[in-house]
Formats: structure tokens, C-alpha cells, sequence
């Protein structure tokens, strides 16, 4: 015989339900532990890009890149893009900053200057005349801060051309 709550609820009902209700969140909690455990130790439910800085811009995963440079990546380094992010036909050796000119991600551009890539004055004319080829106002804003007028882009060899 069981007892009355005094609420018109049998005890019994009352442990079941509240079992019913424990359960997932005692699931919950467990998995959460693990996640935890797991990204600590690099092996979380999303296992992190195998790609390399350049390309982690050119995918347009600012994320990742972000991920790489503080594992050690340097803004400044040229890394293999594989073909068909920025080019048809082949893989190119380029610097994350003209990743993120040819994929046309002004974002991505102003967060690679924030830490740290820089750009001399022979590689601002270079990513203008590569910009002119993507057609992008927001790229273009930045990288034509302080210059005057058009870029002379005659003789200059866009980072896409450099095949490997």
C-alpha cells in the first residue's frame, strides 16, 4: 500500500516522474563533462580543419585561422592553397592577407592586420592590382587607405599567377 502525498498524488507517481525528469539532464551532464574532457585534449565533437592558415581564410573560416595563429601560425607566411579556393587548375603558395584579398573577405583582411600581418608598400600595390581582379569595395577601402590613385598594374604578377 502506498502512502498519499497529501496532494492526491501517489509517492510512487512522484519518484517516477521525478526519475523521468532526472534522467536526461544527468545525460546531459555527463556528455558535457566529456566535451569538456575531450577539447582539452584536441578531440572535441568537431574535430578541428586539417588546412593551413591560408587556406583556413580562402575557406572563409576566420575561426580556424584565428585557431592556427594561436597555435603558432604566422600571419606573414605564405601556405599552399589547394586548387580551386582561389584558382582553377592548380595550387597556389600565397600569404593569408592575399587569401583574403582573393576570396574578397574584408573581415578576414581587417582580423589578419589586427594580429599582426603586415603589408610594405610593394605588397600594397600587388594585393590592389589583385583586388581590381575580385572587385570587392570593402577589400578595396582598406587596402587604398593613404594611396593616390590608381594602382599600375602592368608589370605587376598577381599571387595567383605563381604556380607551384
Amino acid at each position: 500500500m502506498s502512502l498519499d502525498s497529501g496532494l492526491g498524488i501517489r509517492d510512487s507517481k512522484v519518484r517516477l516522474a521525478g526519475a523521468a525528469v532526472m534522467l536526461p539532464c544527468v545525460v546531459l551532464a555527463a556528455m558535457s563533462t566529456w566535451w569538456f574532457v575531450a577539447g582539452l585534449a584536441g578531440q572535441g565533437l568537431w574535430p578541428p580543419d586539417d588546412v593551413t592558415l591560408a587556406e583556413a581564410v580562402a575557406t572563409r573560416n576566420n575561426a580556424e585561422a584565428l585557431r592556427l595563429i594561436a597555435l603558432g601560425s604566422d600571419p606573414n607566411s605564405p601556405s599552399r592553397v589547394r586548387d580551386g579556393l582561389l584558382t582553377n587548375g592548380y595550387d597556389v603558395l600565397v600569404t593569408p592577407v592575399e587569401a583574403a584579398v582573393g576570396a574578397a573577405r574584408a573581415d578576414s583582411l581587417r582580423m589578419l592586420l589586427a594580429v599582426g600581418a603586415r603589408i610594405d608598400e610593394r605588397e600594397r600595390l600587388v594585393l590592389r592590382c589583385y583586388e581590381r581582379t575580385r572587385h570587392d569595395s570593402s577589400v578595396r577601402e582598406i587596402l587604398d587607405a593613404g594611396a593616390s590613385g590608381e594602382p599600375d598594374c602592368a608589370h605587376v604578377r598577381l599571387p595567383v599567377d605563381r604556380k607551384d
